[in-house]
């Protein structure tokens, strides 16, 4: 047993039963022994150690076969030098040791990316040198060792990281008559459905056929459009389980299919359910917050209503006109939805002014005009503290400003003026001519019509008066 066999057949034949026998292993528990054990079994070494270094810098042994016992226990002091020169230099090299019995080593470098990290330690009870082709077979062997030693270490790693998220990671095959199993599944499993890994991959039913009732088709033609087009699937379902609960599951996964026409999917399952009540709640809040919101502008615009019925019949109608203009604008639903709930308490201001100048049946003086065009001002005021999800107390203050800047209280022009102010303007131009007032009878629709094409993008936004005109042409009226 202590010399060398020798020929290529045996070579190769030892070889590819190496390479059978590491391609199996899956494990690094005694993987020392277990790589020891491949090469006194296949090439007749008498003696195959791992050794390397501490980080105090001692070299030790990580492990020794040998069919001599005694070879083993003089080796670390023999070789320290010989394994502190190949974890140096990454090079293999090969000496005869004078142990028990002399034995011809080969010193070969095993790698940990870019660092030798390991040497391992090929023995013959020879005093002659390795043959060069041997030692080019154990040169093959060792690169061999590397790639297992890399994989474990990387199958290890992903495994520890996959059952330490709480996700569950997930390899589904589907194959094309819609039988479905898992190849894969991480221990997330438990946490974001209440099933532990081994259960769903003896059946993947306990998954695919949970799904909420009303899922089921979404979920099937979901992965049918992204198995055909290639794409990443990336959807919320409803799953039943176990106990009767329903969870959300947000699954993130991509689908590649197979030369048999089966699918395999790499992905994620994450438990949503809490995210989706906390959602739900946010929504049932928000249409509270708006409820409540909007009775409280119509509570003010009833109080200004019982202080002056005019001014308050007078928001009402153009709120409702600056809302479809808005609409008929093709704005956004909340941005028309702010807009309308302006221009009902755009004349808030008012409620400063003494009520026999708003109510004045005729012509006012100067002062008493003055005190009139405070009133954009003092709505400002009023509403500049309130949080609303819109900027209702600029769009007051802006309503009476004018393109060209001849307007009130800022004297603002073009695009300083808001779109929603804007709107607000042309809305109340033509509602104020319309109308009657304490001080004049009512002018009717068409001269407040005339009004605002003759001064379309001059004093009032040309897309709002378009807007108006057209609402009126299609037969829009007050209430």
């Amino acid at each position: 047993m202590g010399k060398p066999f020798a020929g290529q057949k045996e070579y190769f034949d030892a070889v590819i039963r190496t390479a059978q026998y590491v391609a199996g292993l899956t494990s690094d528990r005694d993987i020392w022994t277990e790589l020891g054990k491949v090469v006194t079994r296949f090439f007749g070494a008498d003696i195959v150690a791992f050794a390397g270094r501490r980080p105090d810098g001692r070299i030790v042994i990580h492990s020794c076969n040998s069919v001599d016992e005694p070879l083993c226990s003089g080796l670390a002091g023999a070789a320290e030098e010989i394994i502190d020169q190949v974890l140096e230099s990454g090079f293999l090299a090969s000496e005869t040791l004078k142990l028990p019995q002399s034995c011809s080593i080969a010193f070969l470098p095993l790698a940990e990316g870019r660092r030798t990290a390991t040497v391992m330690l090929v023995g013959h009870r020879t005093a002659e040198p390795l043959p060069r082709d041997l030692l080019n077979v154990y040169l093959a062997v060792a690169g061999m060792f590397d790639t297992t030693l890399a994989r474990i270490a990387s199958e290890r790693r992903f495994l520890s990281m996959a059952d330490n998220v709480p996700e569950m990671l997930y390899q589904m095959l589907r194959y094309p008559g819609g039988k479905t199993r898992f190849t894969y599944v991480s221990k997330g499993s438990r946490e974001v459905l209440g099933l532990p890994p081994d259960e769903l991959l003896a059946d993947a039913m306990g998954f695919c056929g949970a799904f909420h009732a009303e899922d089921r088709e979404a979920y099937e033609t979901a992965l049918a459009r992204c198995e055909a087009g290639g794409m990443r699937l990336n959807q919320a379902f409803r799953w039943i389980g176990r106990a009767g609960e329903c969870r959300h599951i947000q699954l993130n996964a991509m689908p590649v299919v197979q030369e048999d026409g089966s699918v395999v999917w790499d992905g994620a399952a994450q438990d949503i359910t809490e995210r989706e009540r906390i959602e739900e709640e946010r929504k049932r809040n928000l249409l509270k917050l708006g409820k409540s919101l909007e009775e409280t502008v119509q509570a003010i615009a009833a109080t200004i209503e019982m202080r002056d019925p005019y001014t308050a019949g007078h928001q009402r109608r153009v709120a409702a006109l600056a809302r479809r203009i808005a609409e008929e604008m093709h704005l956004p639903a909340e941005e028309i939805h702010g807009i309308y709930l302006t221009a009902t308490i755009h004349d808030i201001g008012k409620i400063h002014i003494p009520a026999e100048i708003l109510s004045f049946p005729g012509k006012l003086g100067e002062i008493e005009y003055a005190l009139i065009k405070v009133h954009a001002q003092a709505g400002y005021d009023i509403l500049k503290n309130v949080e609303f999800p819109w900027p209702v107390a600029q769009m007051v203050y802006q309503h009476h400003e004018h393109l060209d800047g001849s307007g009130y209280p800022r004297g603002l022009k073009g695009d300083e003026i808001m779109l929603g102010a804007r709107i607000v303007c042309v809305a109340d131009v033509v509602e104020s001519m319309a109308s009657y007032r304490p001080y004049r009878p009512g002018l009717g629709v068409r001269k407040a019509l005339a009004e605002i094409r003759k001064n379309r993008g001059k004093l009032y936004d040309a897309a709002a008066v378009d807007a108006c005109l057209k609402l009126f042409k299609d037969g829009y009226e007050f209430e």
